[in-house]
């Protein structure tokens, strides 16, 4: 049933929880019945309780009973409860009996509501961690085909929205019909041709949902697509904002954001319209079929005044939970629309993945090798071509070139962040490819230009890899690192917030400390990628004898645009165009007249 309301991706979720869902709907199917209790009593209320005479008076409830002497087994019996009473007295009974069934049907409704939110809540805090563990377990190429903040709204707007409806959605699509059901037998015992006829309007109302629920899913998905883009303007615009201040483009870019604001303003008034307008249309609809229940009841059925009241009561509270229906089938419509948005996520599988009997690398202690590598992103050009080079355990090795020749890229394939198009990369005779990600990555450092601190504190950012935290082994990683001292001098040490993407600490600091992080995972191969090209003559010279203190102990990946922090690497290798176009060392390449190293040494060191 849960699969056909709200769709296979989030029952999957709610069946976890269906104790908690039975109690959602076992109070809601209670309230339902209570609800209906006003329409029962309103006749003998108006009739009999404001009666002016003192004659004995009663209760009469019209009850079905098994009739077997009838060709139809039911027929509807008065009954009379609260018998030989006076007026008063009847009048003060019908209120108590009202009050004990509105606080009675309040309570139900409470607990319903409050077990539903409580699965519903639940439901959502489960999606909420695999969308998170989906994000954070995708493979990097994704997200060069993904705005981050389209992703952030789905992960926040369409999952907050997801949170507030479902609950409402479940426990409306129990207590509404039941509510009509009841209301309508009501109706039908008091006078069945008069409901019939009332019933004829039933195709015009349905027709109109179903024409407004299709509308309210096609705009409400183009809404929320639109709210994605404003996201990501604001992301951008946080991210980029010296950019934006530095270049007094703020202009442009407020123009820019204000069509937007205005496009999300067009797209939000059209689905109101269909939205907003349901309510209207069908209250347009009740508004001439009520009248006609008090005219016909009246005219041609001579009903008395409490009867009327009683059968108008009952009838305008059949419509109650139509109209309530029909704005859960809006609800439902752009729930739809969310659910789409976020499970198109959680069903996007990764590109980099174990493969199946994939094993655990163990520790490396021999060899590095490429084989005819080459890479490429989706039907794009190559971007590297048929690299092959071996390393020995616990050597150095450099990459140079000029800015887009595939360094960084083919740093980015060994960690398994892309997989090689076509050739191996293979560690210790393994294939990486046929071992796990997390055993590979486990034992490899990374440390980039642009480096990635939390906001969090200095130890948390260096110990991120583990919550078991010795406190020894990391002040050995930041000694290593050359980091000690300056962060013994922060506010509050180890403990010092370091500020959003570490904006509290200078450019050296925040390299030091990424440093720190890569040296306490104690790993077999380090990547070093231009982790100096940003920094001073000082903290270059820091970071040059942290690498060099690391040599030897672990097999060393640097790429480097300032050939200084390489001069004592054990090879180095020229790409030019995704190609090795040279290699050796340091001074077999400075000795080539002609060779690339030597002309971007020149060019380098004589500026």
């Amino acid at each position: 049933m849960l699969d056909k309301i709200l769709g296979k991706e989030i029952a999957q979720y709610l069946r976890k929880y269906r104790l908690l869902i039975a109690c959602a709907i076992l109070p809601a199917c209670i309230a339902a019945f209570l609800a209906v209790i006003p329409a029962e009593i309103i006749p003998s209320l108006i009739d009999k309780g404001f009666s002016m005479g003192t004659e004995p008076v009663s209760l009469t409830i019209k009850l079905p009973v098994l009739d077997s002497e009838s060709s139809f087994p039911i027929k509807m019996e008065e009954r009379n409860f609260f018998k030989d009473t006076t007026p008063n007295s009847l009048l003060i009974l019908i209120c108590i009996v009202f009050i004990i069934a509105n606080i009675s049907k309040s309570i139900a409704v409470y607990m319903s509501r409050m077990a539903a939110a409580a699965f519903s809540n639940r439901a959502i805090r489960s999606i909420r961690i695999d969308l998170h563990d989906k994000f954070i377990s995708l493979h990097q190429g994704f997200y060069h085909e993904q705005k981050i903040g389209a992703l952030i709204s789905r992960s926040t707007a369409d999952l907050t929205f997801m949170q507030s409806k479902i609950s409402d959605i479940v426990i409306g699509l129990v207590m509404q019909p039941l509510m009509a059901f009841f209301f309508l037998l009501s109706a039908i015992k008091m006078n069945y041709k008069l409901t019939l006829i009332v019933l004829i309007s039933t195709p015009i109302i349905l027709g109109l949902v179903h024409l407004f629920g299709r509308k309210v899913k096609k705009h409400s998905k183009r809404v929320q697509e639109s709210t994605a883009d404003i996201t990501s303007a604001y992301q951008e615009t946080l991210l980029c904002l010296k950019v934006v201040q530095g270049f007094c483009t703020t202009e442009n870019h407020s123009g820019k954001f204000r069509e937007m604001a205005n496009i999300l303003y067009k797209k939000t008034m059209n689905w109101n319209r269909w939205l907003r307008g349901m309510g209207p249309m069908l209250d347009s609809v009740m508004a001439i079929i009520l009248p006609a229940i008090l005219l016909l009841g009246k005219m041609y059925f001579n009903h008395t005044s409490g009867e009327l009241m009683g059968l108008f009561y009952a009838l305008s509270r059949v419509y109650s939970p139509v109209k309530q229906l029909a704005n859960i089938n809006s609800d439902l419509k752009t729930l739809q629309g969310a659910t789409e948005r976020v499970f198109g996520i959680l069903k996007t599988n990764s590109d980099i993945s174990d493969k199946e009997g994939a094993v655990i690398l163990p520790r490396h202690h021999k060899t590095i090798e490429f084989k005819n590598v080459s890479f490429s992103y989706k039907k794009e050009s190559p971007i590297l071509q048929d690299i092959s080079f071996s390393v020995k355990a616990g050597e150095m090795i450099a990459f140079v070139g000029s800015t887009g020749a595939g360094k960084s890229t083919l740093m980015d394939l060994l960690p398994r962040f892309y997989d090689v198009t076509e050739g191996q990369i293979m560690v210790d005779g393994m294939d990486i490819r046929d071992v796990t990600i997390k055993s590979l990555r486990e034992q490899t450092g990374i440390v980039s230009q642009e480096v990635l601190l939390f906001h969090d504190t200095i130890l948390n950012n260096i110990s991120c890899r583990s919550s078991d935290i010795d406190m020894k082994e990391v002040i050995e990683a930041t000694t290593a690192a050359h980091a000690h001292d300056f962060i013994m001098a922060q506010p509050d040490q180890y403990e010092t917030v370091v500020g959003d993407r570490g904006s509290l600490l200078s450019g050296g600091q925040k390299q030091r400390i990424s440093i720190a992080r890569a040296i306490l995972i104690k790993p077999s191969i380090l990547i070093l990628d231009e982790v100096a090209s940003a920094l001073d003559a000082e903290s270059e010279e820091l970071i040059q004898k942290s690498i060099q203190s690391l040599k030897g102990r672990c097999t060393i990946f640097a790429v480097a645009h300032r050939l200084s922090t390489i001069r004592n690497a054990d090879r180095i290798f020229v790409l030019e165009k995704g190609r090795i176009v040279e290699s050796g060392t340091h001074e077999e390449l400075i000795s080539r007249k002609d060779g690339r190293f030597r002309q971007l040494h020149h060019l380098q060191f004589q500026s």
